[in-house]
């Protein structure tokens, strides 16, 4: 399930949804909070009347109830394309089994027809029984062969399944880190890789973060609603994924917030790798349809931060933060760079 809400929006429902948890007395554990976060944004009515079902003739909500509804009413799809993957693997591993299966008895059945041939060669008293037995040779023989087309066939279209199978799991192993509107990696894709990149001690040194948020984003979507709000994020996805160089990952990092991590880079790298993104990004226009209006103030705050040694990542994404808003705070449509990132001489290895 897909939570398109901005920053604004998010702590309104988070408005709503602790005081229902606590009135029911539910904890305040991940999966409760995405049940009853939905609940108040009425946009999954199914997942509404089987919690208020639950409320009318349970009078309480159990650790099981809650995981059996999260199961069913948040991750339904999810789990739908992983048990259709699961249930093709399955198939092709007993239509394998089979074709082996046959294969073994028509070839014990060839080496049995054989050897009774071959006996009565030594038995055969005239030209016409060993052209009979000849006879049967080849027609055993033929039958083999047709056997082992058939099996060929099998595991060619076997062969096939499994390439489509193995296409379906990477592409829902992809769509999983993927954000659908943007086309961007998500914040999990974005966790994993910062973790991956600040792995290194002497490589995380030369890894940079950029943060982006748009600017009065909440505004716009009031004034022009949420169709035209997406069609400005996924031009800044567009944007992200068209003009990054090929040390820098990409990401939407949540609402109308993103993010991109730079390795092997330096201070001038991330700041007109942002500089650019900014300019685009005013440059770009808008038509709303209802009204012919081209909307052309569209712009975004940059932060950026390079990461210090020892540091968490929590530290490290602060910092870049911080930088964003003190872009906001100094007019918005503009890139801050934190202080203490080093000159280019310091940071790239001699």
């Amino acid at each position: 399930m897909i939570y398109p809400e901005n920053t604004a929006e998010a702590a309104e429902y988070l408005k709503k949804a602790v005081p229902l948890m606590v009135a029911n007395q539910i904890p305040a554990n991940p999966i409760n909070y995405t049940l009853w976060y939905t609940y108040v944004t009425e946009k999954n009515p199914e997942l509404n009347q089987a919690l208020e079902h639950i409320k009318k003739v349970n009078g309480d909500y159990t650790a099981e109830s809650s995981h059996e509804l999260y199961l069913h009413y948040i991750i339904k799809e999810e789990l739908e394309e992983q048990n259709k993957s699961i249930a093709g693997i399955t198939d092709l591993a007993a239509q394998l089994i089979h074709f082996m299966s046959n294969s073994l008895n028509d070839s014990d059945k060839f080496d049995q027809d054989l050897s009774k041939n071959i006996e009565s060669l030594k038995d055969a008293k005239s030209l016409t029984d060993v052209s009979s037995i000849i006879d049967n040779v080849v027609e055993t023989t033929q039958v083999m062969r047709t056997a082992n087309e058939q099996y060929k066939c099998g595991i060619e279209q076997a062969n096939e399944e499994i390439a489509e199978l193995k296409n379906q799991l990477e592409k829902t192993q992809h769509q999983a880190f993927i954000d659908k509107l943007t086309q961007l990696p998500n914040r999990q894709s974005f966790d994993t890789h910062l973790a991956q990149q600040l792995e290194n001690s002497i490589e995380a040194k030369n890894v940079f973060l950029i943060l982006i948020d748009l600017d009065h984003f909440k505004a716009f979507n009031d004034d022009y609603g949420h169709v035209i709000g997406d069609r400005v994020l996924q031009h800044m996805g567009g944007l992200i994924l068209d003009n990054c160089p090929e040390n820098a990952f990409g990401a939407r990092y949540g609402g109308e917030e993103f993010a991109i991590i730079m390795h092997n880079s330096n201070e001038d790298e991330a700041t007109k790798t942002a500089e650019a993104l900014r300019k685009k990004l005013q440059a770009l226009r808008v038509k709303v349809t209802s009204s012919n209006k081209i909307l052309n103030n569209i712009s975004a705050s940059f932060g950026i931060a390079r990461y210090q040694p020892d540091e968490s990542e929590e530290s490290f994404i602060d910092r870049a933060d911080k930088m964003l808003y003190q872009a906001k705070s100094n007019g918005r449509n503009r890139v801050e760079v934190a202080t203490d990132v080093m000159t280019t001489e310091d940071l790239l290895p001699a």
